[in-house]
């Protein structure tokens, strides 16, 4: 039952730089109070003990000695799982997970499921489904600026599960969610490649079907010259780019391109306590972060079988691991 005057007492779990960026976008709203940090090396400890904030080097002890509503973790993706799965154990009433959620899909799905059997509200960290310069895209596709989608091309100049998943996931924000039927992707990746410690590819292709007849182009990786981090979204009546300089064009503005109307966006912390509260669900709950792990994890697959994937996937692990880890790839 919602309770306006309720004030959230949060904690966070890994105190880097991101880290202490979520901390200070919750600390916005005025019902949420960070009061307590976990962090193993005990980064930025100084300067939150000046903030009044009580630290601990190991998080768990803080679960047991803290009483605590919300939980942040900010910790490296490879400890996502690990970490996320024993907060659960704790009575809590959300988690804030940056993404990707996971590195393999049955540790996506464990983490829903224990999220749902134990009441907890999961909320993944694509926050860019929040942001003006991203978020307004899909205002502008409800409004039919552009009228029936037909296309969307994704492009980051990143690796697929540290920072494409934003774009991938924009790809399915601004379709309302739509199911992927299948996904036919390939990789490359020549030697060690790592990205923010993670095993990942030089470059990924991948071709998306979505079951509404939409189909997307997931384009990741080290490409020179850049071309920056944007999507192209095609419609029968126009055209709109998405990112940090985005316009759209259409029959009304005589196919000029013009910059995308502000709309109101909410604060995604605020959509949190608004969820807890009986509201619609988040942006980004765990349940759509778990499908869009999905969709990257089936171009690592389709690399594999040398095929199309149909989804759900059925594999339920890390195909790019599994040929690393059995020599397939370097």
């Amino acid at each position: 039952m919602s309770n306006p005057t309720k004030i959230y007492r949060a904690a966070l779990i890994g105190c880097g730089g991101r880290g202490m960026s979520l901390r200070n976008t919750a600390n916005q709203i005025d019902r949420i109070d960070v009061v307590t940090a976990a962090d193993m090396n005990g980064v930025n400890f100084e300067k939150l003990a000046l903030e009044g904030v009580k630290t601990y080097h190991d998080f768990e002890e803080m679960l047991e000695k803290e009483s605590l509503d919300i939980i942040i973790v900010a910790t490296p993706i490879s400890s996502h799982y690990q970490v996320a799965s024993r907060v659960l154990d704790f009575p809590i009433t959300g988690l804030y997970l940056e993404k990707s959620m996971a590195t393999r899909l049955w540790e996506a799905d464990q983490l829903v499921q224990k999220a749902d059997e134990f009441g907890v509200y999961l909320v993944v960290g694509h926050q860019l489904r929040y942001n003006q310069g991203w978020a307004n895209v899909r205002n502008l596709i409800d409004q039919d600026a552009i009228g029936q989608l037909h296309y969307i091309r994704a492009h980051r100049g990143a690796a697929m599960l540290t920072h494409h998943t934003h774009q991938t996931d924009l790809m399915r924000y601004y379709l309302d969610d739509s199911p992927v039927s299948w996904v036919l992707g390939q990789i490359h990746r020549d030697g060690l490649h790592l990205s923010e410690g993670l095993e990942s590819e030089m470059q990924a292709l991948g071709f998306v079907q979505f079951e509404n007849g939409v189909s997307g182009i997931i384009e990741a990786g080290q490409y020179k010259p850049s071309a920056g981090n944007h999507l192209m979204l095609i419609g029968e009546k126009g055209d709109i780019r998405a990112g940090s300089d985005a316009r759209y064009r259409n029959e009304d503005t005589g196919g000029i391109w013009q910059p995308i109307p502000l709309f109101d966006q909410p604060h995604i912390f605020e959509d949190f306590l608004r969820w807890i509260e009986d509201g619609p669900e988040h942006r980004c709950s765990g349940r759509k972060g778990r499908d869009t792990l999905e969709v990257l994890l089936a171009i690592y697959e389709s690399s594999r079988s040398r095929g199309r994937v149909e989804l759900p996937l059925k594999q339920r692990g890390n195909a790019l691991e599994e040929m690393i880890t059995g020599g397939i790839l370097p």
